[in-house]
Order: C-alpha cells, then structure tokens, then sequence
C-alpha cells in the first residue's frame, strides 16, 4: 500500500491516512478454492468451491446446492455476498446431477435437453445428493482435531450450519429439513443444519397431503422464489407450487419472498449470460429483464444475509429486520410473508 501513504499523507492527516490502510485491509476479498473431495465409502469424487473470509476465526458455515445440470459454479451471488459478510461458504457439485447431463452434448432444441437433463432427475440421484451433503459435514467434523488439516477446514463452526440450493438444489435442502416421503425412506433430514434457504423450491403431491409431507419442517426456512419462476422441466413446479411450500410448513420461523417478474434462472445465483443455456431449456417461457434480475439479486441477496444473520449469528436486530422491515425492502417488486 505504499502509494497511498506518499501522494496522499501530504493532503490527509496521518490519522485519516491510518484508517484508511486499516479499511482496505478490513474489506479483502475472501480467499476462494477449488477443491475435490473423494468419499471413499461411495467411490465418489465430489467437487467443492470454498469461499472463506480472511482471518482466523471459527466461522458460520453455509452449503448450497446447485440445481439440475449445475455446478459448483452455481450460486455465486448469494456466496460472495455471504462470504463478503462473514460466512465460509461451500459451493457442493453433485456428479449424476450436474453439467455433465448437457455439457457437450451438442443438444440446442429445448424438448433435447430436458430428455438429457431428466437423466439426472431421479430419487436416486436426490439421495446422492443428502449423502454428499453429509459426506462434506462428516469430513469437516474429521478435520477438527486434525493437525495437518487446512486451515480453512478447522475454522467451520459446525454449531452453526446453514444449508441453502436452487431448484433441484432446493429439494436436496428441503429433504435435509425433514420432508417425509412415502415408502421406505421417510425421512432425510440431519439435526446437525440448523436453517434452511430454499430458491425456487416446489411442493409435490395433493394438498391434504402437505401437513404429513411438510409438518415435520420446523427449523427456520426461507423460500425465494417468483411470479414467473415456472416448471422448466414439465414436472408440474409451476410458480403457484413454488410459493406453496410456505403454505404447506408448519408456522414459526418460516419466510417467503415472491417477487414479480422472477424467473427461474434468477434464483440459481449466476449473471444473466451465465443462464444462457437454461434459457434454451425453458423455451418459449417468459424471462426476466436486465434491470429486473439485477434489482430481485440485489434485493434477495441482502434478505438472505439477513436470515443468515438471524439464526446461525442469533442476531436480535436480523430477526426483528425479518418481521419489520423486510416488507419494506421488498416494496413494490414482490410480497414477503413470515409467520
């Protein structure tokens, strides 16, 4: 920094110029990694993105879960807002779910790539999905102790674990909050994640089935979703049953923001040309303009820090935010609901 200490300090007092060393070092971007992990048990290598804040201190953890046909490139605005605020961040790729489904496949037509990208949309893949989750939160606890651990592992505080995902990312969160499915398998969940942000989540089933599906998520969960937030994958997750996952939860720390004009890309987190090829799987379907994506980023990113805020920082002032004044931020470009 030695050229602001000599063109400056002859016009700022050496206080100003103090402070000013202090802040640029204060604001340092977070250190961000590309990782891969191998679960062993499951002959599984499972990519990561890890975006850690400078210093030493234990941290709030937050996973996200990229959608279908994703990466752990997916995500980056909510991530670099969180890890910006304090947050180590771990962006989880899942194999069988992911790009590989449409990378290279040389497909253009919209009905070619929901066949490629319905490969991966299976029960099988969704439980892949929990395990690698619990395979990085297994990990991490292992990593702890472990003196030849890097030094971003130990500073997890896994008494402080969020988990977030968009759209088919936004099940596997769900299934982690307790969603009871019918059959064998009744419940997913994992008592050791203690808030949930669902973008562009979905509800399945008739409505007098929703109490027995969703009556066991009562951990704090906020759902983002949109007006136009539509059924990519002609599954029927149709905007209206995007927000009816609020509907279908039991009251108690549970939030929604629907905003208008917001399509499904503008929720998986990525700059509008990234979303390019999710484009050409939803056809003719209504997209969000420029300035409308960048304002529902904008505005869904500060929320989420806010819940974030709330529940693994127990902030008093995030939490009265949430109930007061989050309406207020929202305004005119959607509707907030919190009960």
């Amino acid at each position: 920094m030695p050229c602001l200490a000599t063109a400056s300090s002859a016009r700022l007092s050496p206080f100003l110029v103090a402070s000013l060393l202090a802040a640029s070092s204060v604001h340092a971007a977070p250190q961000v990694l590309d990782v891969e992990w191998k679960d062993a048990a499951r002959q599984r290598v499972v990519p990561l993105k890890v975006r850690v804040p400078e210093g030493d201190a234990k941290l709030p953890l937050v996973l996200f879960s990229h959608g279908l046909g994703g990466s752990r490139e997916g995500g980056r605005r909510w991530g670099e807002h969180w890890a910006a605020n304090g947050y180590l961040v771990i962006h989880v790729q899942h194999p069988g779910s992911d790009e590989s489904l449409w990378r290279g496949a040389g497909a253009t037509e919209p009905t070619a790539l929901r066949q490629g990208l319905a490969r991966g949309a299976t029960p099988e893949q969704l439980l892949g999905r929990v395990d690698d989750i619990r395979f990085v939160l297994d990990e991490l606890a292992k990593q702890q102790g472990n003196a030849d651990a890097a030094a971003w592992q130990t500073r997890a505080d896994l008494m402080r674990i969020a988990m977030t995902g968009h759209s088919f990312g936004a099940l596997t969160t769900m299934a982690l909050a307790g969603v009871r499915y019918p059959g064998p398998i009744k419940s997913l969940a994992d008592p050791r994640i203690g808030a949930f942000i669902a973008f562009s989540p979905s509800v399945q089933g008739l409505k007098r089935s929703w109490p027995e599906r969703y009556g066991d998520m009562t951990r704090p969960f906020l759902s983002v979703t949109g007006t136009i937030d539509g059924d990519v994958m002609g599954t029927g997750a149709e905007a209206a049953r995007r927000a009816a996952l609020f509907d279908a939860q039991p009251g108690g720390n549970a939030y929604r923001v629907v905003f208008a004009d917001g399509d499904h890309a503008v929720f998986g987190g990525g700059d509008r040309r990234d979303t390019a090829w999710m484009q050409r799987v939803t056809g003719g379907q209504a997209a969000t303009s420029a300035d409308v994506f960048r304002l529902i980023q904008e505005r869904t990113a500060t929320i989420t820090l806010k819940f974030l805020d709330a529940w693994l920082k127990q902030d008093a002032a995030a939490k009265r935010w949430l109930t007061t004044d989050a309406t207020k931020l929202v305004g005119e470009t959607g509707e907030w609901s919190a009960k």
